[in-house]
């Protein structure tokens, strides 16, 4: 008898080995895009610390401000909206450079949008 063709064992095998490829891949890809994400934020709030920066450094020598807001600087022009789309408007700076997420506070996030 001539048998052509596979036996389920043998389809079963190849789809599982095709399963385990695709879970790889995934994953990989999902790890990936997580660690790009981390980044495009720290970045962003690199671009709002150096914003601060400026603002402190404009300020009256006598002042008393000691933090500004996300939205603060928006307002007046310190950075591009679209540079900064993930952070919040109201997370603050302190003059010595210490950003402070609202996420850290419990306080609900509005998203610097266009």
């Amino acid at each position: 008898m001539n048998n052509k063709g596979f036996t389920l064992i043998e389809l079963l095998a190849v789809i599982v080995i095709l399963v385990g490829i695709s879970l790889t891949t995934v994953m990989g890809i999902s790890a990936s895009l997580e660690r790009r994400d981390e980044k495009e934020y720290n970045e962003q709030v690199e671009i709002a610390k150096n914003a601060a920066k400026i603002y402190f450094s404009l300020l009256d020598k006598n002042s008393e401000i000691t933090k500004v807001s996300v939205d603060t600087l928006l307002e007046n022009d310190y950075f591009d909206i679209k540079k900064v789309n993930r952070l919040c408007k109201n997370d603050t700076i302190t003059s010595s450079g210490v950003f402070n997420p609202v996420s850290d506070t419990g306080t609900e996030c509005q998203r610097v949008e266009e």
